[in-house]
């Protein structure tokens, strides 16, 4: 077994429009790198450093992590050191939890020679993730721990089915630092409904069956419309993010091909037809309105394919 490992988790965006739980997809803009290696007495510590360390729970949602990536593999009595360098802001809608949760699960498991499948990863980097989020959402992490796009389903026996789409997108992302509730992910959860129309349940059924496969085809116009056809989840969370209308009519305007909330927000992505788009369209979201705090934006590609959280 190696001495020790370095893994790189770049950042995610969850949802996009109608994919509520259920689509993700990962993204360059920002990253957390994880080091792991082995120590003599049993159990997971971690230290945490890095522009976002102080208030991001990374060291909590590591640990916890690879404790049960360690308890899948039936090796609790293994000893391993983590180093958590933070490097996706906390609370923006991100997936910032999950990012260090891929990163550290993926360390782990390569410090070990463990071969586990990606669902196991998956679910190990969830059981992490919810102890910043109250709940494992396997969109985020699966997205940063495989990279590209990823559609997340539960099986009919009760386990987990993940898929992953490597295909090349370009996005820009503004990510506005005003302060968030505390427990954000759970408050923007609070606000959505409990139960739902037929009619708008199925609107968004299909419209999530139709991107997926636009993803596929690499039609991008038709992912950007289908971004933008949520009933359900964005009409309610819209009012709580800054400037939503502001940034959402001016990255149109500037040509963005879809728009929607980033997670439970306040980031908010449009999707755009290359890097040059994405640029411009940036630059009309950041003019649309006084965001506050850097960092205020980034264009963002689909990172990194499908090779995901990966060997540094």
């Amino acid at each position: 077994m190696p001495d020790g490992v370095r893994v790189r988790a770049y950042s995610s965006s969850a949802n996009l429009g109608p994919g509520f739980d259920a689509l993700a997809v990962a993204l360059d803009a920002y990253s957390d790198v994880v080091e792991a290696w082995l120590e003599d007495r049993p159990g997971v510590r971690v230290v945490v450093e890095g522009d976002y360390a102080e208030g991001s729970g990374g060291g909590a949602t590591a640990r916890r992590a690879v404790e049960e990536l360690l308890r899948i593999a039936n090796s609790t009595s293994v000893g391993i050191g983590i180093r958590l360098v933070k490097g996706v802001p906390p609370g923006r809608g991100l997936g910032s939890s999950g990012a260090s949760a891929a990163a550290a699960v993926v360390a782990a498991s390569r410090l070990l020679g463990l071969g586990l499948a990606a669902e196991d990863l998956v679910k190990a980097a969830g059981a992490g993730e919810s102890m910043a989020a109250g709940a494992p959402h396997y969109d985020n992490v699966a997205a940063s721990l495989l990279g590209g796009f990823v559609v997340i389903a539960p099986g009919l026996d009760g386990g987990l089915r993940v898929s992953s789409i490597d295909a090349k997108a370009w996005f820009a992302v503004v990510t506005p630092m005003d302060p968030v509730p505390e427990n954000k992910t759970r408050v923007m959860r609070s606000v959505l409904p409990s139960q739902v129309s037929l009619g708008d349940a199925v609107s968004n059924w299909s419209r999530l069956a139709m991107m997926v496969s636009a993803i596929h085809r690499g039609e991008w116009g038709l992912v950007g419309e289908m971004m933008m056809g949520d009933g359900i989840v964005e009409p309610r969370r819209a009012r709580f993010i800054p400037c939503y209308s502001e940034a959402r009519r001016a990255a149109l305007e500037a040509g963005a091909l879809g728009f929607t909330i980033s997670g439970a927000g306040p980031s908010v992505i449009a999707l755009a037809r290359d890097r040059g788009s994405a640029a411009r369209v940036l630059d009309s979201m950041l003019s649309s309105c006084s965001w506050r705090v850097e960092p205020l934006g980034v264009v963002a590609s689909t990172a990194p394919g499908a090779v995901g959280a990966y060997h540094i």
